[in-house]
């Protein structure tokens, strides 16, 4: 029921991804009135989902600690209890983002060694190699907005295994947002961090990085403390929308530019599809015994369709097994 265009959205999305993985099933967490017509009218078969209702949901502007106390059958907290019972493997959601990762919080429990959950975001980046996948996974992007270096290490070794497990890329190079790309820069945290990056073994760290190289591909995983990573991720998205604004109002400016901006529109069409958020899914919340994803919050049945898919992958993959051996192996003998 979250998001700025639910339910629809949630439910066509679902037929999106039902048309390519019919073997999915899928439980919506929500007001059954509503969504009883959208189901009918989306011919999904009922042998594909079934419904647990509520009329409770978090709206995207309300307090999450607030809302969740007053609202005891909230969706979020409802989808969250039924992943807790081990009555689904994965979560999705396109609602209050706090809430999502407070709902979480109260039901599940996180993997030993793991302090925080981390929020992900993919983005597309530069291919500094032939080999190089062309996207950048950056964590935490909101749920932890100020980080101990336990609990950056612990982002790094995260957001490894998502892109080896889910993305596909088996050596993913990991760096350290900072201020300077020089050992010694930023805070005594930053310090200690790049420093205990440095004896980690399993994982590829590069180094720091700076915000000029998100995108430009140095690092397949940036690791970053929440408050950072969010301001950066909402700058980028204001960018891209600004570039697609500017190329609209040059169209209209003359039909010299329409027709110079005709010759470029296929490279045009690929650029907006390398930006597009709608390509990339979900965004995991990692560091749960169970698997989260959180949708943006105006995303469309594309973008819905997709997480739903890289959510279904993810399980497959066992990404929560592998980062929680990862963790064991590597992390927590250094906090013993």
């Amino acid at each position: 029921m979250g998001g700025d265009h639910a339910p629809d959205v949630i439910v066509y999305g679902a037929r999106q991804a039902l048309a390519r993985r019919r073997d999915l099933k899928l439980i919506f967490v929500g007001d059954s009135n509503r969504l009883k017509p959208l189901l009918e009218k989306a011919e999904l078969s009922p042998a594909n989902y079934k419904i647990v209702h509520t009329d409770q949901v978090v709206s995207m502007d309300e307090v999450p600690r607030a809302a969740l106390q007053y609202k005891p059958r909230a969706s979020v907290l409802l989808a969250a209890e039924l992943l807790a019972r081990d009555q689904g493997d994965v979560m999705l959601s396109a609602g209050n983002t706090g809430a999502t990762i407070l709902a979480c919080s109260q039901k599940i429990e996180r993997l030993p060694g793991v302090e925080r959950s981390a929020l992900a975001a993919v983005l597309p980046s530069m291919r500094q190699r032939p080999q190089d996948p062309g996207k950048t996974m950056m964590l935490d992007v909101g749920a932890t907005l100020h980080c101990t270096s336990n609990q950056l290490v612990s982002f790094a070794i995260m957001g490894t295994h998502y892109f080896r497990e889910v993305l596909g890329f088996t050596q993913p190079r990991v760096g350290l947002l900072n201020i300077g790309e020089e050992d010694t820069k930023g805070h005594q945290i930053l310090v200690e961090t790049n420093a205990r990056l440095r004896r980690l073994g399993g994982i590829q760290f590069v180094g720091n990085v700076e915000g000029k190289d998100i995108m430009r591909g140095l690092a397949e995983v940036v690791v970053t403390e929440g408050y950072v990573g969010n301001i950066v991720l909402k700058s980028m998205e204001g960018l891209a929308e600004n570039a697609i604004e500017m190329i609209r109002k040059i169209w209209q400016h003359s039909v010299f530019y329409k027709l110079g901006l005709l010759l470029l529109s296929p490279a045009i069409k690929r650029i907006k599809r390398r930006v597009d958020y709608t390509e990339y899914g979900g965004a995991p919340i990692l560091g749960f015994k169970k698997l989260i994803f959180k949708a943006h919050g105006r995303s469309n049945e594309k973008a819905i369709g997709n997480a739903i898919l890289v959510s279904a992958s993810a399980v497959e993959h066992d990404l929560v097994g592998k980062i929680s051996q990862a963790v064991e192996e590597s992390l927590l003998p250094l906090t013993k």
